[in-house]
């Protein structure tokens, strides 16, 4: 289970990636919002460090990947708030699906930690 948990924490983080590159225009033009693009590589950048943790030192590492996914839920939560308010289809559809995908890592991390 470790592994489908390290694999879906660097997929959060690359699509975390993804739409920095987006919203900072460095990708496409398509959703320029830059206020959302470096929060977005910070919690992509915290979330890889977790994965990475999680790979090269585990069990040792798990307070770290536990931590990192909160900050991915907190960090998520906050851009969704931002998200609501200007409706775009999209991006709440982004936010609300990242945010059951790291909802669902979590439980499996705090699963692994008390098998």
């Amino acid at each position: 289970m470790i592994t489908s948990i390290r694999i879906l924490m660097v997929l959060a983080a690359l699509t975390l990636f993804t739409a920095s590159g987006v919203h900072s225009s460095l990708l496409v033009a398509v959703d320029p919002f830059e206020g959302a693009a470096l929060p977005e590589a910070i919690i992509g950048a915290v979330l890889l460090a977790g994965a990475l943790g999680a790979v090269f030192w585990w069990p040792r590492s798990w307070p770290f990947a536990f931590g990192a996914m909160l900050f991915a839920i907190v960090g998520t939560l906050v851009g969704l708030n931002f998200t609501l308010p200007r409706g775009s289809a999209g991006d709440i559809a982004y936010h609300l699906s990242l945010l059951g995908m790291l909802l669902v890592v979590t439980a499996l991390l705090a699963r692994v930690r008390h098998a």
